[in-house]
């Protein structure tokens, strides 16, 4: 199965754009490969298009931040909610059918808790100069655990039963 049997990719994007409106969070699916493939973006901060501007940026914090993520949420079946490198908040949704990874939804771009950005692992990893880095982090809103928490145990109901609809739908 394949995340466009379980919704089409525009019924993807809309998802993207509803966590984005309602939690304002980066949204993103990803298929099992952990590609993103609904073209969609959404940026709630100005640190996170800078980081991902550079290919150091994304291979250095959001590659292996959501690869780390995505294999734990694998191996458990469960939402997944931690920080990436940078020190924002990153939730990982496993969609899982049959047992089987099939993708992942999930958001990022907020501080957790009373946490703030690692300006220093920023610098060193993406190449943006430590005051710049400052300067785009500054009013990244922050979302407590159990915010996050709460918005990862509502996007797992809300994929599972997605999952749930397209199985019943193939029989």
């Amino acid at each position: 199965m394949q995340m466009t049997d379980i919704l089409s990719k525009e019924a993807w994007q809309a998802l993207e754009q509803e966590i984005f409106e309602r939690f304002g969070l980066n949204a993103r699916v990803y298929d099992d490969k952990g590609f993103t493939f609904t073209g969609h973006t959404t940026w709630v901060n100005r640190l996170c298009p800078a980081i991902k501007a550079r290919p150091q940026g994304v291979s250095a914090i959001c590659s292996v931040a959501h690869q780390a993520m995505a294999a734990e949420a694998r191996a458990s079946g469960a939402p997944v909610v931690a920080e990436c490198d940078a020190g924002l908040l990153k939730i990982c949704v496993p969609v899982m059918a049959r047992g089987e990874l099939v993708g992942v939804v999930g958001g990022c771009g907020r501080l957790l808790d009373a946490g703030e950005v690692d300006s220093f692992l920023v610098e060193k990893s993406a190449g943006i100069a430590g005051d710049e880095v400052e300067a785009l982090a500054s009013g990244i809103p922050a979302m407590t655990g159990a915010e996050a928490e709460a918005v990862a145990e509502e996007l797992r109901q809300r994929v599972a039963r997605h999952v749930d609809a397209a199985l019943a739908a193939k029989g």
